[in-house]
């Protein structure tokens, strides 16, 4: 699950991102493609691998046209309105009602669809984001990009906050281990803005049960 957030959890402002990070974004999207050799070669019957990311509506017509769909992931949106994409059909893409119906539907899609499905990222907003943090069933993963953002106070959407007794904050190099490459340590600076990369997981999930210093 990535997510880009100020210190109060603000992830946007009046539609938009409230920062402009070009190598936040690269390494959103190599975290997004990157797909493992072991997710692979279990699966080699002639079909492609892909990652699936899952979104809500809104984060689905907030994204800049070039960028819809997400190239090289299949993109699922939530919506309970199946026209959405009729006016706009697109690759690798289609609707669900839920976080939860989205999950049922990849399973699907990895037994009997064009592609497989290797990992699932859930990409915004606020509500899907909360749905798939509330999902005891499934490993849940929060690939953070703390941002050090002056203007935080402006932002008028917020990642869920994150309970400290569920979501433990990990070392760098189980960060490293669960995106598959090396990412940069520490607070990196964009245009002035710094931020972090981060990772957060489950209590009952986590390959480590004490929080990284």
């Amino acid at each position: 699950m990535p997510a880009v957030a100020a210190k109060n959890n603000g992830i946007g402002v009046g539609g938009s991102l409230p920062w402009r990070l070009p190598k936040e974004m690269a390494y959103f999207s190599r975290v997004t493609t990157t797909v493992a050799d072991d997710e692979k070669i279990p699966h080699d019957d002639g079909r492609p691998t892909v990652n699936a990311c899952i979104m809500g509506r809104r984060t689905w017509e907030e994204l800049p046209p070039r960028f819809r769909p997400l190239a090289g992931r299949y993109n699922i949106v939530i919506t309970r309105n199946r026209d959405l994409l009729d006016g706009a059909p697109a690759p690798l893409t289609t609707t669900q009602p839920s976080v939860a119906d989205a999950l049922a539907h990849i399973d699907e899609v990895s037994r009997t669809g064009d592609v497989r499905i290797a990992r699932v990222f859930i990409v915004g907003g606020t509500r899907v984001y909360d749905e798939a943090l509330h999902m005891s069933a499934h490993h849940v993963q929060v690939l953070m990009t703390r941002v050090e953002f002056a203007d935080a106070d402006k932002c008028d959407t917020f990642f869920p906050v994150l309970d400290a007794s569920e979501y433990i904050l990990q070392p760098h190099s189980r960060l490293e281990e669960v995106v598959g490459f090396e990412a940069p340590r520490g607070m990196q600076t964009e245009a002035g803005t710094g931020y972090q990369f981060l990772l957060y997981e489950r209590r009952s999930n986590a390959a480590d049960g004490t929080a990284a210093s």
